[in-house]
């Protein structure tokens, strides 16, 4: 359908009083709005003129009936009671938002006839709000709404530019589906599974179970056992050193005849005979091939893969980086649209152009812009404009300078986005790899070295991956070189690393899995992975120690419970999980009828019951009873007994964050490291904590220097 613009939509409405109402999705968007059309506020959560009225949601206005909602009788969890299908899903408003959800409705009756534009996040989550919002003001025919779309950062110039561009809202009924399919799917697993799994564990705790983030536990709790489970195996190599005729050196290493491969699992008798051969005759033919290749300079950034740095860098978490992203979008608007999954721009002048003027801006700003090609800023650069990768939204780019009065963390995400932005644009990295074949008599030696041509973005880039810089790029002459000795080097195997941060987000953006050979589809979107692995913690499934994330007892036994039921366990499975996510993209009405078809199934099994009790992280200083750990505190599971005993121990002391194993140490008299915490009057302080076990009460230690 033609696209029809601004104007001539105001023109063709049908009522003279207003001619427009637009709906946002948060307070900001609508206030951006406002200013770019010179609308005035009245500050009753709307602003007005005799053409056009803005409104917005803040966010999710309404949430799905809970199962009590439906039938009272599912206010009490039984087996009896399971499955709970809604023959139609049912919404209601939420508390905190109720008075905002009846002015909205207010609104959309009042101008169901004119021109209604749905400027909601451009995302499937924003669709799915816009869609909810309408359902429930009763408006069923849309054919007079527009769907207003960006992926710049909301500037006056940009809001008419997009307000210029808009398409009927029909068109966009595909992403509704499948962000409502995923709702109910959801929905129907975290309302029958969680009593489920609740019931069979014996009730005294609840064990909340989630589509995407049981799988993803799963998969955590998979790396730990395999971690501690680890037996180190002996493996043997034998390398030879070489030397060219101007003393650069290299190594390669002995071929083993029987597999092909560099390593031997026992010191034989062929690896042996190399040693003792190069001994005595050094003589050497080396065979060799170079191929010239290029290293393309790194993408533009998107959500992902800017949490993955984040987690690298700074040991920030997603959730964290989300937080801080959407600030710098929403409040400062110096970055662009955070919640997107590219990591290009669109193959249109207009993006070439937004680039352009946003590289001019912040070039004097950044060292780093001295390595940059500005011939490489051109719609036929694929690394950077292309529109079969763009998807919704473009890459992340600096909109503007950063504000005097960014906080730090903040300034970390916009120098990783700039600094990416600016490596966008770089030349490539052109280097030669030479492969050679080295021949001591009978023996075969191999060795792979890299020299670079011409180093492009490799010369600005500081944050070399550890693979780069076990792969030395050198220059080395193999038509002019001697094996100068051998040596046989007993090495031992090595477990995989417990998942960070960085590496649990690479995980989800690129997930493997034992059952499935083939690539799968990442788990969660770019908006939902930091939140993800956020409810795992709350929900205390995991926990993280330094930089690591460990399953506690209560994960495990969780996943235990879910694998006696051979259906169920599906569940758990990375395969199963991203097959589901295939099915959505492709049938969202299939995969919603899928998901209900397995709940169904799931809940005719009924394995025996087995209690959970928790794992007691110490003993109570005060009564000497069993300390737990809950969302909030470590408390004493003497509150409900006789003599009560009220000690606990919060989770954020002054600003800092208490772990489990700072816990353990403190019940345990021992002190915690160093914390930087905040005083009430705002002032930082740095102190290691005590627990005085007279009084029950945490207290600070100084530094002696300071009394």
């Amino acid at each position: 359908m033609t696209k029809k613009t601004f104007n001539t939509i105001i023109k063709t409405s049908t009522r003279k009083d207003i001619i427009l109402l637009i709906l946002t999705e948060k307070p900001n968007v609508a206030k951006s709005f406002a200013a770019a059309l010179n609308i005035p506020g009245n500050n009753s959560g709307y602003y007005d003129s005799p053409d056009i009225t803005i409104t917005n949601c803040r966010g999710h206005l309404y949430e799905l009936f809970m199962p009590e909602d439906y039938d009272p009788k599912y206010k009490e969890w039984s087996f009896d009671n399971l499955p709970i299908i809604p023959s139609l899903y049912s919404y209601k408003k939420i508390p905190d938002a109720a008075s905002q959800a009846n002015l909205v409705t207010r609104l959309l009756q009042l101008h169901k006839n004119d021109k209604i534009v749905i400027a909601t996040d451009a995302d499937r989550e924003g669709e799915v709000i816009a869609r909810i919002v309408m359902s429930e003001a009763g408006i069923k025919d849309t054919s007079n709404c527009w769907r207003f779309w960006i992926s710049a950062t909301l500037t006056k110039d940009s809001i008419k530019k997009a307000l210029n561009e808009m398409k009927p809202w029909k068109e966009y009924e595909g992403l509704a589906e499948k962000g409502l399919a995923r709702q109910h799917a959801d929905w129907l697993v975290g309302m029958n599974f969680s009593p489920y799994i609740t019931l069979l564990s014996g009730g005294k705790a609840t064990f909340p179970v989630g589509r995407v983030q049981t799988a993803l536990l799963a998969a955590v709790a998979q790396r730990n056992t395999e971690v501690k489970n680890f037996v180190a195996t002996p493996y043997y190599e034998c390398v030879a050193n070489l030397s060219d005729k101007d003393g650069n050196k290299a190594t390669a290493l002995l071929v083993n005849p029987e597999t092909g491969k560099t390593s031997f699992n026992i010191l034989n008798h062929h690896i042996n005979s190399a040693h003792i051969f190069s001994l005595s005759n050094r003589s050497i033919t080396i065979e060799s091939t170079i191929e010239r290749k290029k290293a393309s300079a790194p993408h533009l950034l998107n959500l992902t893969d800017l949490s993955i740095i984040a987690a690298k860098e700074y040991d920030l978490s997603a959730s964290q980086v989300e937080k801080l992203a959407e600030k710098l979008y929403d409040e400062y608007k110096c970055l662009s649209y955070p919640r997107t999954p590219s990591t290009v721009m669109g193959e249109n002048e207009e993006d070439v152009k937004t680039f352009k003027q946003k590289f001019d801006m912040l070039k004097n700003d950044f060292e780093i812009s001295k390595y940059c090609d500005e011939s490489l800023i051109d719609i036929s650069n694929k690394n950077l404009f292309d529109d079969k990768k763009l998807e919704g939204h473009y890459a992340l780019i600096p909109f503007a300078k950063l504000p005097s009065n960014a906080l730090e963390n903040e300034r970390k995400i916009f120098n990783i986005v700039a600094e990416y932005f600016f490596m966008s644009c770089m030349p490539p990295c052109i280097y030669d790899e030479k492969k050679l074949s080295i021949h001591n008599g009978e023996f075969i030696y191999k060795a792979t070295i890299k020299t670079i041509v011409e180093p492009g973005w490799k010369a600005a880039y500081k944050n070399n991956d550890k693979q780069d810089q076990d792969n030395e790029i050198k220059t080395f002459d193999e038509k002019n070189c001697n094996l100068d000795s051998t040596e046989i080097l007993k090495k031992l195997t090595t477990p995989k690393k417990e998942f960070t941060g960085e590496s649990l987000m690479k995980f989800m953006k690129n997930p493997t899995s034992e059952e499935n050979q083939g690539k799968l589809v990442g788990l969660g979107t770019e908006a939902t992975r930091g939140a993800i692995i956020q409810k795992l913690q709350d929900h205390q499934y995991m926990v993280k120690e330094k930089k690591n994330f460990y399953v506690t007892s209560k994960g495990f036994f969780l996943l235990k419970q879910l694998f006696k039921n051979e259906l169920a366990k599906k569940i758990a499975g990375i395969g199963q999980t991203t097959e589901w996510e295939k099915k959505l993209e492709t049938s969202p009405k299939e995969f919603e009828t899928e998901m209900q078809d397995f709940v169904i199934s799931c809940m005719k099994i009924r394995p025996e019951v087995q209690n959970f009790e928790k794992d007691s992280i110490g003993a109570c200083p005060l009564c000497g009873r069993k300390v737990f750990e809950s969302k909030l505190n470590f408390f004493c599971s003497g509150y409900k007994e006789k003599p009560e005993c009220n000690f606990s121990i919060w989770k954020e002391i002054c600003s800092a964050k208490i772990s489990s194993s700072d816990a353990m140490l403190l019940l345990s008299g021992k002190a915690t490291g160093k914390k930087k915490m905040k005083s009430k009057s705002g002032k930082i302080f740095s102190a290691k904590l005590k627990l005085n076990k007279d009084s029950g009460k945490v207290e600070f230690i100084f530094d002696k220097k300071r009394g």
